[in-house]
């Protein structure tokens, strides 16, 4: 196939999921972040799809724009150069030209998993590694024997433990008070994160929208005497079709101000009791490389890397 017989047309997540579900099936890896296809829904990132010129089958999938970009090339096509052309064409786009998050040059692409294929096809066009994230996973064995009440976890003095309240503010507010509780927390404990501290409420709401959301698989601890958030745990539960469970650690936080104060051993082990409640046959969790305390925190309850995904930055897009 020639490269120049490529063409993009504008898409939605319902156009690309059909894709994106073969190649993660393929890669045992999800091929873009939950962040791109949030962004993607509420229309901040251009989502492409790639086919054949007077073909709509579609060959790819690239979303772009706020200083990053993610393509997925069908597993069945791919060695015929349809991820080069494909990532040229998303270069040449104006959303390829919006500054990174930090307000620094050049557009971040994600190679998710060990992948040789698009390592060479991220370094082929200029890219650079910038940054890794590590999938690590836990045996199911390792769960807490029993059905264990994370509500009998014991939590340092002077914190008491909820499930997310899903109730409609009573202000009249679109948003559950608990919501931006989360949101704040949230904000505050990934404050240097370039895409989880960048949650907003409708981010936040957009994801309860999913249907795997399940309040009673998020977890806020506050403190006793004034009910100030300080930190949460988030389980993401997936049921497949086949009737198997697989259990992710989606996102544990603490508050900056009550670091220290073994909040973060606590929550994980509240995570760990939610998770033997549905008795997943998988369990994974994702946690950036450089953080070395929070990889170390996982180890010591069991987890081991699974595997490593590298963030690319590329060369700085001329207008």
């Amino acid at each position: 196939m020639r490269a120049s017989s490529l063409r993009a047309r504008p898409g939605s997540v319902d156009d690309a999921q059909p894709l994106l579900d073969r190649a993660e099936q393929a890669d045992r890896n999800s091929p873009v972040s939950d962040q791109a296809l949030l962004s993607a829904v509420q229309e901040q990132r251009e989502l492409r799809v790639f086919t054949r010129v007077g073909d709509a089958e579609p060959l790819a999938v690239g979303i772009v724009g706020q200083g990053e970009l993610d393509l997925v090339v069908d597993p069945p096509v791919r060695g015929n150069g349809v991820g080069t052309e494909a990532l040229r064409i998303l270069l040449d786009s104006p959303a390829a030209r919006e500054p990174a998050p930090g307000g620094s040059t050049g557009p971040l692409a994600w190679a998710h998993g060990e992948n040789p294929a698009a390592t060479a096809l991220l370094r082929g066009a200029g890219f650079e590694p910038v940054r890794s994230l590590y999938r690590m996973a836990l045996d199911p064995a390792r769960l807490p024997a029993g059905e264990i009440d994370p509500f009998a976890v014991e939590l340092p003095s002077g914190f008491e433990l909820r499930t997310f309240d899903a109730t409609p503010n009573a202000t009249g507010d679109a948003h559950p008070a608990d919501a931006h509780a989360w949101v704040h927390v949230n904000s505050r404990a990934f404050a240097s994160h370039p895409e989880q501290g960048r949650v907003s409420l409708e981010d936040f709401a957009l994801m309860r929208a999913e249907p795997w959301f399940d309040p009673e698989d998020l977890f806020l601890v506050a403190t006793a005497d004034t009910n100030h958030t300080a930190g949460f745990t988030w389980v993401k539960t997936l049921r497949g079709e086949d009737g198997l469970v697989e259990t992710e650690l989606y996102v544990i936080g603490v508050d900056p101000d009550f670091a220290g104060t073994g909040l973060g051993k606590a929550l994980l082990k509240v995570t760990l009791a939610r998770m033997a409640h549905h008795t997943p046959k998988r369990i994974t969790l994702y946690v950036d490389g450089d953080n070395t305390r929070a990889v170390g925190m996982y180890e010591g309850a069991g987890f081991t890397i699974d595997s490593r995904s590298t963030q690319w930055r590329g060369p700085q897009v001329s207008e």
